[in-house]
């Protein structure tokens, strides 16, 4: 009795031929297996010095590039004035860590985006001495379920409907699930979820506990901050707290100015003018992957702008 053979095949190095033998290999339908002797792919070119380029014609290469760096690339924390001086903690959002080491503290969290009411929904499960947040507008905001009902996975149905239509259901659903958040501080939305989604590239926000620390008065919302001093922050209204901690949930940029910013492409926060299968007519081999957020979250909408990418090079090449 033959042993069963095994379509697989190993590669040593993850170079530029390692990778590019993994591709095509892969591609035919056979199993490949990578073996490298560095932390990282492509290690040889990372060590080269910063000036270094391709000496070979692009028609000698790769003929289609797929940007998938991500929206989210490099945290984005404004310039207030007074940071220097400042004896607490500024962190930004994605710094956050353990919950726990906020127990007993003075936490100020500027942005009621996303990121945000995630910080929140984590503060309001330990005990912390006081919690602002500094809200210049309001977020969209869902429950994570609304009886009984998961309402992220009606998100590929929201997905199909004309924006103003997703705005009402996303603001009904608010209004049901919270009822009016104005009258505890929190500022409204500027513009409806779906809409905002699509032009400003905001996501939604969920809660998770945040609301009913904010309603209970262990959130307290504040305004708008304006500048740092050595003991606190001064808010818009001229008033001032003592924050131990302040994170700004104040978002991210993609960061692609020095990679890209020559094409003239890059719009607000750095985002590619187009994404998933829209293709560039100045750089027609040039892809963007997971450059916009999406109601129906990055993952399941990563799974379709590949399937758009694969889609628009194949019918480029016939």
């Amino acid at each position: 009795m033959h042993p069963p053979q095994i379509k697989s095949v190993i590669i040593i190095g993850a170079g530029t031929a390692g990778l590019t033998a993994a591709h095509f290999i892969g591609s035919a339908g056979l199993k490949v297996t990578i073996l490298e002797q560095e932390s990282r792919v492509g290690e040889s070119w990372r060590r080269r010095h910063p000036q270094l380029s391709l000496n070979t014609h692009r028609h000698l290469s790769a003929s289609d590039v797929i940007v998938a760096t991500g929206r989210d690339k490099r945290p984005y924390t404004p310039r207030w004035t007074g940071t220097d001086s400042f004896r607490g903690s500024l962190i930004h959002a994605t710094d956050f860590g353990l919950a726990k080491d906020y127990e007993a503290k003075r936490v100020l969290v500027v942005g009621a985006g996303n990121s945000g009411f995630d910080i929140l929904n984590h503060l309001a499960k330990v005990k912390t001495r006081q919690v602002w947040l500094s809200a210049r507008g309001g977020p969209s905001l869902l429950p994570k379920r609304f009886a009984g009902l998961a309402v992220h996975r009606l998100s590929p149905l929201m997905s199909h409907l004309p924006a103003w239509v997703s705005d009402k259901v996303i603001s009904i659903t608010q209004w049901l699930a919270f009822g009016d958040l104005t009258k505890f501080g929190l500022p409204a939305a500027p513009r409806g979820g779906a809409t905002r989604l699509a032009k400003d590239h905001v996501a939604l926000a969920a809660d998770d506990g945040a609301v009913k620390a904010l309603k209970t008065g262990r959130i307290t919302i504040v305004p708008e901050l304006q500048e740092f001093t050595s003991d606190g922050v001064v808010l818009a209204d001229g008033s001032t707290i003592s924050p131990d901690i302040v994170i700004a949930a104040t978002g991210y940029i993609t960061d692609l100015e020095k990679m890209i910013g020559n094409l003239g492409i890059l719009g607000n926060r750095g985002i590619p003018s187009v994404n998933g299968g829209q293709r560039l007519s100045q750089a027609p081999g040039l892809w963007f992957i997971g450059m916009r957020a999406n109601i129906t979250g990055d993952v399941y909408s990563a799974a379709q702008q590949a399937r758009e990418i694969a889609r628009a090079i194949q019918k480029a090449r016939h």
